[in-house]
């Protein structure tokens, strides 16, 4: 039995993804071939004399990619042993699970796909495509990592749905009546703009290799206001806090940066309050709701405090074990860092020259929780934060 499916993504067996879905490309890229849909799939059999019966033969995939360099589609047959199937991950099903349509009928079609925004199944994975080059400096290796979209099929509009009129020719067998040829009973006629011909080109593609894009107006708004305000957003964010009464926390603090249009999907680049690093993760994923939360409102206590006509001296300041601060620190490596720390306790060390130093010794956010060691002298700002911080990123 034939194991491809009209939809299933494949390529030929020396593409790099068949090792793993994330594999990093060296070398030359363009030798990578692309990732293609399975469009048709032809079943023949042939006469045995011998057996005086019709035997099964190699079945026949046609295989649809599109080709960036001359923006166009493109489609090719090839035996089930000269390809190979690639297969999409737990994780990214689930980041971005393909809108099913079941009802095979002009009008439900018409319903799901006209004038609505479509792309080629093949999308996600081309989209995911990284390539690598590195160089090395004395002991030191370097990495560069880049998208590689040579592959990467436009976003389209459809502008109606036709009957496919080769459909029914040689579709069964007539002897046996046995399906011959899989392939789509509807097409979609779609427009996209051609970059290379610098004018919109138009193609008919069967409606099972293509998914129905949607994106969330709604969580777009509620980010947009948020960026515009400057607000702060909840995300869910494990976090096991090492030798402390605090157990664990289930939420960061996040302060939205941008919104990237990454041809089909959308991106959210943010910057993370308890590690301090910009990071970014794909619209649908982010479980995000309206906010009015500003971190100024979460800040109990300031030093250096300016408005005071006292002296700051870090010396003076008391560490609450149960408290959270937001410190501004210079390491030993002399990078100047924002960290979280919770589970404070002050304590003296005998350094190598026999001086005593004061040094924090807290759980910091910023390390997943582990416990850190913090020169008091090296704390250059300390924010005390509120005790509303805490539940927030808690429940």
């Amino acid at each position: 039995m034939n194991k491809y499916q009209i939809g299933n993504l494949v390529s030929l067996k020396n593409h790099p993804y068949t090792l793993i879905s994330d594999t990093k490309i060296g070398a030359n890229a363009l030798m990578t071939p692309p990732i293609m849909v399975v469009t048709e799939v032809l079943n023949q059999k042939k006469y045995n004399p011998d057996s005086e019966e019709k035997e099964n033969l190699p079945s026949q995939i046609l295989c649809t990619f599109y080709n960036s360099k001359n923006s166009s589609y493109e489609k090719h047959w090839f035996k089930t042993d000269e390809i190979i199937e690639i297969k999409k991950t737990d994780e990214e099903l689930e980041e971005n699970p393909k809108k099913v349509i079941s009802a095979d009928t002009l009008l439900s079609l018409k319903t799901s796909f006209k004038n609505n925004l479509v792309v080629l199944l093949s999308a996600d994975a081309e989209l995911g495509k990284k390539k690598i080059s590195w160089s090395k400096d004395k002991d030191d290796e370097k990495f560069k990592i880049e998208s590689y979209l040579d592959f990467l099929p436009p976003v389209m509009t459809v502008l109606d749905i036709i009957e496919n009129d080769k459909f029914l020719k040689d579709r069964r067998n007539s002897e046996d009546g046995e399906l011959k040829k899989d392939s789509s009973k509807y097409l979609l006629k779609c427009k996209w703009f051609n970059p290379t011909k610098q004018t919109f080109s138009e193609e008919l593609i069967p409606y099972k290799i293509v998914q129905v894009i949607s994106v969330d107006s709604d969580k777009i708004e509620i980010i947009k206001s948020g960026m515009q305000e400057k607000n702060l957003f909840k995300i869910p964010k494990e976090i096991q806090m090492e030798s402390s009464k605090k157990d664990s926390f289930t939420y960061s603090l996040v302060e939205i940066k941008d919104i990237i249009l990454l041809n089909h999907r959308v991106k959210i680049l943010y910057r993370d309050l308890l590690s301090n690093k910009i990071e970014s993760e794909y619209l649908e994923k982010l479980d995000i709701t309206k906010s009015d939360l500003k971190f100024d409102n979460l800040i109990e206590e300031k030093y250096p405090d300016y408005s005071s006509r006292s002296y700051n001296n870090i010396t003076n300041l008391q560490w609450d074990d149960n408290a959270f601060y937001q410190i501004n620190y210079i390491d030993k490596k002399g990078r100047f860092t924002t960290r979280i720390i919770t589970n404070c306790e002050r304590t003296t060390f005998e350094t190598e020259d026999g001086e005593e130093e004061v040094f924090i010794i807290a759980n910091c956010l910023l390390r997943n929780g582990h416990i850190r060691h913090f020169k008091l002298k090296s704390i250059g700002e300390r924010l005390t934060l509120k005790k509303d911080f805490e539940e927030l990123i808690k429940s």
